[in-house]
């Protein structure tokens, strides 16, 4: 409307009386109601002043009324904003599904398929009278209710070859060997019982540890003592028993057993590698391998971060639509949040840089999240883990990332023909 006006405007000068009254001037007389008028006033109607000013009064009205129209579309677009960014300040990470559309549609993990140690096994000694065979299994009953008299639900089977103990909870495991231990003068030699049912309840998150604890474990790990030298670990896991009244989360913890006849106990060493035994490199040094395209002494990325538009530049490339760790703040609520906030969040990972403020060990955890990639969703091996760290110690990462490149780059220390 305001462009016809003034097109209106614009063609009112210069017109001469005989000039027929067409296109912007014919539509502007018809918004304005005087079309209706014969041609003859209608062309002495143009000539007249006030047909001007009626134009560019009309040009104000609309000008004015435009204006109105992009206040109030600006404050709708901002209370917008405003309640996008309260939805992802109250709701965290649900407020960010619930704006992006996303949101988890895979089937949750209830069980897994993975062979466990879930018992223990003992031999007979060899005896010759049956009278005397009864009395070590009575002895032994005995001594077997008083070991297992505080763990959960187990089984027990005596056979003529010996006993056997299965327990339901995985977590009971290391318990049960460290009670039986010292076994009577009747029983023998002591092994594991496997078995591969599926691991469903409080036992999913222990045969989760233990597959995932195996693949983690170096092909050489090899038992630490001296007496056993025996490889492939025995993973289990356990909740150690709380004495406080408090009630807090039990903390899960990962013991690394030896299954060698020798020793048939946890490793003090956690099954090192053989690195130890590797050679000492310092010839490598003596020869001035490391003389060309490394980084020069006296060079560090400890440096507080001075500039805020630097900094802001950090936020910038955090990831975007992640899920965030334990405390629940992903990093949107770091790029959404005011400039005060962020300056606050500057002054602390400067502080954190220079060394004035130790990290505690619970911002330095993350929090292991399994990603299906494959059809059966009971069996691990189609699982793929990720970590999910803290916000704060992802965005100290980036920083540092960010350095390590640049001093790269300034020392050539990656050739062209280096990937990965």
């Amino acid at each position: 409307m305001i462009s016809l006006l003034k097109a209106a405007l614009t063609e009112t000068t210069p017109k001469q009386p005989r000039d027929e009254i067409k296109g912007a001037i014919r539509k502007a007389m018809q918004g304005l109601g005087i079309l209706h008028l014969r041609p003859t006033f209608q062309k002495l109607v143009r000539q007249h002043d006030k047909w001007k000013a009626l134009l560019t009064v009309e040009i104000g009205k609309a000008e004015k009324l435009m204006d109105k129209k992009n206040l109030k579309q600006s404050r709708r677009d901002d209370r917008r904003d405003i309640g996008r960014k309260n939805e992802i300040f109250n709701h965290g990470i649900k407020g960010i599904k619930k704006i992006t559309g996303k949101y988890n549609t895979s089937n949750p993990l209830t069980e897994v398929k993975i062979s466990c140690p879930c018992g223990l096994k003992c031999t007979w000694q060899e005896y010759a009278s049956p009278r005397t065979e009864q009395e070590r299994e009575e002895r032994t009953m005995t001594w077997i209710q008083k070991c297992t008299k505080n763990l959960r639900t187990h089984s027990l089977k005596m056979t003529r070859g010996g006993l056997e103990i299965k327990l339901e909870a995985l977590t009971d495991m290391l318990p049960i060997l460290q009670i039986t231990g010292n076994p009577p003068p009747d029983l023998g030699t002591r092994s594991l019982v496997y078995d591969t049912r599926p691991w469903k309840g409080e036992n999913l998150p222990a045969g989760i540890e233990i597959f995932f604890q195996k693949n983690a474990y170096h092909p050489f790990a090899t038992c630490g003592n001296p007496n056993c030298g025996r490889t492939g670990p025995i993973p289990m896991s356990i909740i150690p028993i709380s004495t406080t009244s408090e009630q807090s989360p039990p903390t899960r913890s990962i013991e690394h057993f030896c299954e060698g006849e020798n020793c048939f106990k946890t490793d003090p060493t956690n099954f090192r590698s053989t690195r130890h035994s590797t050679k000492d490199r310092t010839f490598l040094d003596k020869a001035g391998i490391f003389n060309f395209q490394t980084i020069a002494r006296g060079e560090t990325i400890r440096d507080p971060v001075t500039n805020f538009r630097e900094f802001s530049q950090f936020i910038f490339k955090m990831p975007s639509h992640k899920a965030p760790r334990f405390s629940e703040v992903p990093a949107d609520l770091f790029k959404q949040a005011p400039v005060a906030f962020q300056r606050r969040i500057h002054l602390l990972v400067n502080e954190m840089l220079r060394g004035n403020y130790d990290c505690d060990n619970e911002l330095l955890m993350a929090k292991v999240i399994l990603i299906h990639k494959d059809k059966d969703i009971a069996k691990l091996d189609h699982y793929r883990s990720i970590a999910l760290p803290n916000t704060i110690y992802q965005l100290i990462m980036i920083i540092i990332t960010s350095r390590l490149r640049q001093l790269s780059g300034n020392y050539a220390v990656m050739e062209g023909s280096q990937y990965g």
